[in-house]
């Protein structure tokens, strides 16, 4: 009987493990888009394309090429903007009815294939197709951030209580190494195209095809074993569709959102400092390409950025647990990178000559000293204040160093920075967003977690809206790149200041007390 028991605990585990893994895996999939395409590829190459229309029309003389090319990029962050501000309309609702429906897998299974497919077509983009790479790029964006909604919202059906931390973390980390795999084979294709026989830009054409066929390939797992969560009947009788609805639903959602007061604060804290982090992540190569930086150096650290975060994101998920004698460890690693990335940052800046190889031997050389004074010294240094974090002042940790990086930015004069600009974003990017996304569903009623990760997405989407419109905006005004990007600031400092007044015990409370009245007997009289 013992025997048996335990082969069946055996199974169960091994299924948990399972559906955990193929829900991660989903972020393996995606960043295939997000960073060959996405971050990496697409901004540079459309940069490129849409210069010679607008060198058209300038008149500057030999600033013509220069105005060009800032005009190209301030068009592409408002592209940015408008398809986010499109994605955030539209999750909320679609998020309550992938609730009402029992849908959320389907819908996110849905908007893959749409959005891989658009993303293999952009292989059709040369030059003078501006408009329709736009428009793919428009297209992909609103897709993916629909679907990355509708994947957040799986998470507390799938994965314990307990283990939201982890199982966040390990989302972002999957993504991180799939997206890099993907980034390294395409960047090796484009450094050595001529050894295949390929010019840059079929490259660059042939690695928006593989980004597309890697995301629809790759969401089998999840297509296999995770399972749809059941469906969250409507609290009343609706005679005409599930649409109306859905529509319905939100109006009450709304309307009772001060009763989810600490959920709200939550959003309103992500909204901002979102603002922030999804400019750095979308306008990285085109704020460095108008600085003049190489394409091979943009691409190098973005693909860079993508390994530094695996482990730091995997870590990043045990610092809130005082229970383990790793986690002031941890802490002290995340403190040490930054503060002494900064200071590496200002001998770079005066130095000016210091190449690829010197740099990386620095960073690294950085890293195993910081590994081993934490392991021996700062475990013990940090031990104390190991046991007061959470998952908020974890976020706020991470929120402090990533609010460095604008105004190291507005300085940044040489590749050496740029590179250590990208590590230093590896160490806190995955792991900040993965424990944001733990509290937010710590915050929400699992029955509805379709709907409130609409919201979240919403949050999000805005989020991505601000950053870029204030980027292009302010280089409209200035006429300068660097004072765009020092702008990014107030949007990290207004998120820790709004994320420090989120009591996440109570929200949780809430959340928990509400969920029994959520799965009541009412019912839908048709589902059309």
């Amino acid at each position: 009987m013992h025997d048996q028991n335990t082969a069946a605990d055996v199974a169960v585990n091994s299924g948990y493990r399972k559906r955990i893994f193929s829900w991660a895996f989903y972020d393996w999939a995606n960043h295939g888009y997000i960073t060959t395409t996405a971050t990496s590829f697409f901004p540079p190459y459309f940069i490129a394309i849409a210069t010679p229309a607008f060198l058209l029309v300038s008149t500057i003389g030999k600033n013509a090429t220069v105005l060009a090319r800032n005009t190209a990029s301030n068009i592409f962050a408002l592209t940015i903007s408008m398809s986010l501000l499109t994605a955030a309309i539209l999750s909320p609702f679609i998020g309550a009815y992938a609730d009402i429906t029992g849908y959320r897998k389907r819908l996110l299974l849905i908007m893959t294939m749409i959005g891989g497919t658009i993303s293999s077509l952009m292989f059709m983009l040369t030059t003078g197709h501006w408009v329709l790479a736009l428009a793919f790029y428009f297209a992909t964006q609103v897709t993916i951030y629909i679907a990355l909604g509708l994947n957040s919202s799986l998470l507390p059906h799938i994965a314990s209580h307990a283990d939201l931390n982890q199982v966040s973390c390990l989302g972002y980390a999957m993504g991180y190494a799939g997206g890099g795999i993907l980034l390294l084979f395409n960047t090796l294709l484009y450094l050595f195209a001529d050894k295949f026989g390929l010019s840059g830009n079929l490259a660059v054409r042939i690695a928006f095809l593989s980004a597309g066929i890697w995301w629809i390939a790759f969401t089998l797992p999840l297509l296999l074993y995770v399972p749809e969560p059941p469906p969250t009947p409507l609290t009343f009788v609706i005679k005409h569709s599930t649409l109306l609805g859905s529509f319905i639903r939100l109006g009450q959602t709304l309307k009772s959102i001060r009763h989810y007061s600490e959920l709200f604060k939550m959003l309103i804290a992500f909204w901002f400092y979102m603002e922030g982090v999804g400019a750095i992540i979308l306008l990285a190569t085109a704020y460095g390409t108008v600085l003049g930086l190489d394409i091979s150096v943009l691409i190098g650290t973005l693909l860079m950025t993508q390994f530094v975060a695996y482990p730091y994101s995997i870590a990043y998920g045990y610092m809130p647990n005082s229970t383990k004698t790793y986690s002031s460890a941890i802490l002290s690693m995340i403190i040490w990178t930054g503060i002494t990335f900064p200071i590496m940052g200002v001998y770079a800046n005066i130095n000016g000559q210091l190449g690829i190889i010197e740099t990386f031997e620095l960073m690294a050389g950085n890293q195993l000293l910081g590994f081993l004074f934490s392991v021996f010294i700062g475990r013990r240094l940090c031990s104390g204040l190991a046991r007061h974090i959470d998952n908020k002042r974890a976020v706020i940790i991470g929120l402090i160093i990533y609010s460095i990086i604008p105004f190291w930015g507005f300085y940044l004069h040489t590749k050496a920075e740029f590179f250590m600009i990208g590590w230093l974003v590896g160490v806190v990017q995955g792991g900040t967003q993965a424990l944001s996304r733990s509290i937010y569903a710590r915050l929400t009623p699992v029955s509805k977690s379709g709907e409130f990760f609409g919201f979240y997405g919403l949050s999000e989407k805005f989020a991505g809206l601000l950053g870029p419109l204030l980027y292009g905006i302010v280089g409209q005004i200035t006429h300068s790149t660097r004072s765009s990007i020092l702008s990014i600031a107030i949007f990290f400092i207004l998120g820790i200041l709004v994320l420090t007044r989120v009591n996440v015990d109570k929200g949780s409370q809430i959340a928990e007390s509400e969920e029994p009245s959520m799965r009541g007997t009412a019912t839908i009289s048709a589902n059309s």
